[in-house]
């Protein structure tokens, strides 16, 4: 920990904002991303020199706390974002909404004027308390004349408020007075962690009454796993494939669950659900264990909400039931749970149904991708070529819109591991190139982002922070908000002007304005080569595959169309 303050108070601002960090690394902070500012100048300097600490300067406040986001996703450890007073940390919102609502640990640690500054029009001065509203698990004060030992507490139960009992934004406004450089620059020495370690308490285990009341409904009845995104390392699906083997059913698993890539254990993992289960004529689960956040294909979560029994296992007590249709909550850790009705049913000898029907749906849709050929979108093609390209572990960061549908739909199971990421807390196309950004420098290897032109053109000046990490950036150019072309306002006249948006983008050029290599692909050639290679090379890279929206449209519809 830091020592004690001198008299110069800006040695004192020092000392106070090491102490606030080092009571957020007994909390898990390895890692703070900045944006240079005058006022947080005692918390910038004392995160430079604090031992331990990885500091990454990113220029734009939005572009920082998404690229602080990714890290976060990648690493599962709270990140802090740190930025001066007045509207900068305003600029943190939209990844503050998305940590919220993904349950990521995000720290936002805003620099402010003394409170003697506030409401008396003090330059660069606002009230900052409020700024996140309902989306901050936490606001912690601290006040200028704050004690270290207050400053060490603050930190040691911001970090842990991040983590638990729910993950998430806690917003920390520190207050400093001038000066803020000190008189004599080399009082301010580095300093090291010194604080233990704080810990989040484990959930308690489940009673043998949930166990058994779950395998009551299971026996001898036709049901299904339905594993939807679970956190990157989770224990939920090793343990949702080992109950699925044991009770012999299968699991219908999400493009973000982490089940389609890796070895299956011997289950059976559905991967083209939201095919099939667009067809009215798929008959209905009589039980369903729901793991993880809601699926990204509204067909599978339709489907799910007329199962009569549906047992959702949540960690937290704001569980994720949209349709409001599980008959059971059962809060418990889902690896725990799940490992305790698999034991129960490998003792007791309980099986589901056998339930063929899915399993036929199944094989007919992976028959009917893989004679398809050229009737597929582009975007199927490139799908395929990414499950073919990339190495084992490599990050895969699917954007929103389009990008993480096209995974539901065309993304084939592989036998590799990928980890695959995307941002849908809330789903907005805002700060996706940061996220990746942060994803692969948390990971510390190549990875891939799968982007829009539209998402592009909202985080442009991240290609600033592509730079500096081995991402290849694939952005799919199909002229705007394709997506909406699926939806009925691409009937009004106003289509175009109003949600297609068009960005007109010079791809090639944007990507040599920030002096990354480009290319372009092309669905008749080997594009999982061209990315391949890019990957392999470990330059930032950005392709762009350039897609005929309309044909894109109506092969969509023809392969949606599979069971007519």
């Amino acid at each position: 920990m830091a020592e004690a303050p001198g008299p110069d108070p800006a040695v004192a601002s020092y000392h106070r904002a090491a102490a606030l960090l080092d009571g957020m690394m007994a909390g898990g902070l390895t890692d703070v991303v900045i944006s240079p500012g005058s006022r947080s100048t005692p918390l910038a300097l004392a995160a430079a020199r604090g031992g331990g600490l990885r500091v990454h300067v990113v220029a734009d406040e939005r572009a920082a706390a998404f690229f602080a986001l990714g890290i976060a996703r990648g690493s599962a450890r709270p990140v802090l974002v740190l930025g001066t007073s007045g509207s900068a940390p305003a600029h943190w919102l939209p990844a503050a909404v998305e940590a919220a609502e993904d349950r990521v640990p995000l720290l936002l640690a805003s620099a402010d004027r003394p409170r003697e500054l506030i409401g008396c029009g003090a330059n660069q001065a606002t009230d900052q308390s409020r700024l996140f509203g309902a989306h901050a698990r936490q606001v912690f004060a601290l006040p200028a004349d704050a004690s270290t030992g207050h400053a060490v507490d603050v930190g040691r139960r911001a970090s842990l408020l991040s983590r638990w009992p729910e993950p998430g934004p806690v917003h920390v406004n520190v207050a400093f007075r001038e000066p803020m450089v000190p008189e004599d620059e080399s009082a301010c020495l580095p300093w090291k962690a010194g604080i233990p370690a704080v810990e989040a308490p484990p959930m308690g285990d489940p009673s043998p009454e949930t166990t058994n009341r779950i395998l009551s409904r299971v026996s001898g009845r036709r049901g299904a796993i339905l594993a939807g995104r679970l956190p990157p390392g989770s224990g939920a699906g090793p343990a949702a494939v080992a109950l699925a083997r044991a009770i012999d059913c299968p699991i219908i698993a999400d493009p973000l669950s982490g089940l389609r890539a890796g070895a299956d254990g011997g289950a059976r993992v559905l991967v083209h659900a939201d095919a099939f289960l667009r067809s009215p004529r798929t008959p209905s689960p009589e039980w369903l264990i729901r793991i993880g956040a809601p699926p990204v294909s509204r067909y599978v979560e339709t489907w799910a909400a007329a199962c009569p029994y549906t047992v959702l296992v949540s960690e937290f007590a704001r569980w994720a039931d949209p349709c409001r249709a599980a008959a059971e909550i059962v809060l418990a850790e889902p690896a725990r749970l799940l490992e305790d009705v698999t034991g129960e049913a490998v003792r007791s000898g309980v099986r589901a149904a056998r339930w063929e029907v899915l399993d036929d749906l199944e094989a007919r849709h992976s028959e009917a991708l893989a004679e398809a050929g050229d009737m597929l979108p582009a975007e199927a093609h490139l799908m395929a070529a990414l499950a073919r390209c990339l190495p084992e572990g490599t990050p895969l960061f699917l954007g929103n819109s389009l990008a993480v549908r096209d995974a539901d739909s065309f993304l084939p199971r592989r036998n590799e591991d990928l980890r695959i990421f995307a941002s849908r807390g809330v789903s907005g196309i805002d700060g996706n190139l940061a996220t990746a950004a942060g994803l692969v420098a948390a990971a510390s290897r190549p990875g891939v982002a799968v982007i829009g032109d539209l998402t592009l053109f909202h985080d442009l000046n991240s290609l600033s922070l592509v730079r500096d990490v081995p991402l290849v950036v694939v952005v799919v150019n199909n002229g705007g908000g394709a997506i909406f072309g699926q939806l009925a306002q691409a009937r009004l006249p106003e289509f175009e002007s109003l949600w297609l948006t068009p960005p007109n983008l010079d791809i090639g050029a944007a990507a040599r304005l920030f002096g990354l290599d480009f290319g372009r692909l092309d669905p008749g050639r080997d594009m999982a080569a061209d990315i391949g290679d890019a990957l392999s090379a470990g330059r930032p890279t950005v392709l762009e595959l350039v897609v005929d929206r309309e044909a894109s449209r109506r092969a969509r519809e023809a392969w949606w169309r599979t069971d007519d």
